[in-house]
């Protein structure tokens, strides 16, 4: 059990979709996973707005935080972001970045006073845009395999697969109906060719060696996920501040991944190939909603105390996916050197519903000049579920039941006032999808940030984020003895934020 898990955690693509494009455990982590960037005040406090309140950004945390509005508000942020990710890979070291301009969140409270008599002081309703996670990133690996090829992986299965040895066998059309988007192209481009011994026994050979071959993975994804959200909250008596919220989630992604070997000696006159790639393409997009409801209580001057539920986003998803082998090999009896072959393309829908969350806050309010403030988050990986009416996922959700464990995301901040300046600064820690005590997986945030109010209608936020994570994957998997030998790629994530927030106030 233990070495399965293992062996499931080296693999798994945690943050980083890098090449692993059927549903597995790794796609519950990334769909469940919600690092919420929000307005710069809330990002500079590293999010720990749970019982703060008073930014639109509460609409995706904890609702009641609306409740703390006294006067209509628009906020409007954007910004920069630059990610870089550093991969390991057989001792090599590459790095890879990417800029991009970025709008993380924006949002209206319509705060109309109800009484200034009545336990009712005022309503609220708000609707906000949040950016809750970011697939962002390109990313390059590269080394030198001695031991293996993924052509390994492919032969190891075709060695498993007794039709195959069937001289009767049509193993185009075999290969094409049974495993059209990996060893269907690698057959049509002769990356395993059929050949038969002295004594009339089939085999399957390759030009690429078993070892000694370059190899090179490059991804390139784009997308994001991000919620709009419907509030209202009120506010009794100044004490107790609850609010209601029904978000619509959005998830979109595009990654690309192509996987590229080469010879490891170029002058080895044995060489049969020069070079071929792997091409992996997929695209989905999601629509889901959710539910959330919080409250905060003022028990002195000088606390406050916030707790929030987050049902499940229950999402659709429609995704397609295709792939592309090109080889380039020598010495083919047929003269043609150069070969492609394209996958059809697939596609298919399926709904997914995230955990449940729970989060508990503590704001320490200081006098007129600052706060400190604290949100504990909890929530369970293993309760995702994936459902299809056209696909089984149950061996799925009861692998995720199996390694996806409870967890806990802490996020601390504190605000100081100095006459119209305001300091922030943050800290964020989401931890690992595999339970408590792990660190694989997990996700650390630092930030500072500067308010000014720059009228009594308008200020201004700045703030600067970095998000660091490491996360691991095998390009492909060659089991020998039951174990995974090919080759790990280990990635740190270095993820840079710059965002600017205008805050716009009608008394």
């Amino acid at each position: 059990m233990m070495t399965r898990t293992i062996k499931t955690i080296l693999s798994a693509l945690l943050l980083l979709p890098l090449g692993l494009f059927a549903q597995g455990v790794n796609d519950a982590i990334l769909n469940s996973q919600t690092l919420y960037e929000g307005t710069s005040r809330s990002m500079a406090m590293g999010n720990a707005t749970g019982a703060v309140g008073g930014d639109i950004t509460a609409t995706c945390i904890n609702p009641a935080g609306m409740g703390l509005y006294r006067a209509q508000e628009f906020t409007f942020t954007t910004g920069l972001q630059h990610a870089l990710v550093n991969s390991s890979y057989y001792g090599n070291k590459q790095n890879d970045g990417q800029l991009r301009m970025t709008i993380p969140s924006m949002g209206f409270v319509f705060a109309p006073q109800f009484s200034n008599y009545e336990a009712v002081r005022y309503i609220q309703f708000g609707l906000g845009f949040t950016r809750t996670n970011d697939f962002n990133y390109n990313s390059l690996a590269r080394g030198l395999n001695p031991n293996n090829s993924m052509v390994d992986a492919f032969l190891q299965t075709v060695n498993g697969i007794d039709n195959l040895f069937d001289p009767s066998t049509n193993v185009s059309d075999y290969l094409n109906d049974n495993y059209p988007y990996d060893l269907s192209p690698a057959w049509e481009t002769f990356l395993f060719d059929q050949y038969t011994d002295s004594l009339g026994q089939i085999y399957y050979d390759s030009p690429v060696p078993p070892g000694n071959v370059n190899q090179q993975n490059n991804v390139t994804s784009r997308g994001r996920s991000e919620e709009w959200t419907l509030a209202i909250s009120t506010n009794i008596h100044d004490r107790f501040f609850f609010g209601a919220s029904l978000g619509l989630a959005h998830s979109k992604r595009k990654s690309i991944r192509k996987y590229t070997e080469t010879p490891g000696n170029e002058r080895d006159p044995n060489n049969l190939f020069d070079t071929w790639d792997y091409t992996e393409e997929l695209n989905d997009t999601a629509w889901g909603v959710n539910g959330k409801v919080g409250i905060i209580f003022y028990p002195t001057s000088w606390l406050r105390i916030g707790a929030a539920w987050h049902s499940r986003t229950r999402y659709t998803f429609g995704e397609t996916w295709a792939t592309e082998i090109s080889t380039s090999l020598k010495d083919r009896p047929d003269g043609e050197y150069y070969h492609r072959h394209l996958s059809p393309l697939f596609y298919q829908t399926y709904d997914y519903r995230t955990p449940h969350t729970f989060i508990g806050s503590l704001a320490f309010i200081i006098g007129q000049r600052g706060l400190v403030s604290a949100d504990v988050e909890y929530m369970n990986y293993g309760s995702s579920v994936f459902t299809s009416y056209e696909y089984s996922f149950e061996d799925l959700n009861n692998e995720i039941k199996e390694i996806l464990k409870p967890t806990c995301n802490i996020r601390i901040g504190t605000e100081w006032k100095m006459r119209e300046f305001f300091l922030r600064c943050g800290a964020a820690y989401y931890g690992s999808p595999y339970g408590f005590g792990k660190n694989y997986g997990s996700v650390k945030k630092f930030a500072l940030g500067l308010g000014y109010a720059s009228s009594p209608t308008t200020s201004w936020d700045f703030a600067y984020e970095l998000t660091e994570c490491t996360t691991g994957y095998s390009p492909y998997s060659y089991f020998e003895d039951g174990q995974n030998v090919a080759g790990e790629v280990v990635q740190r994530l270095w993820r840079n934020k710059l965002m600017i927030t205008l805050k716009f106030r009608i008394n």
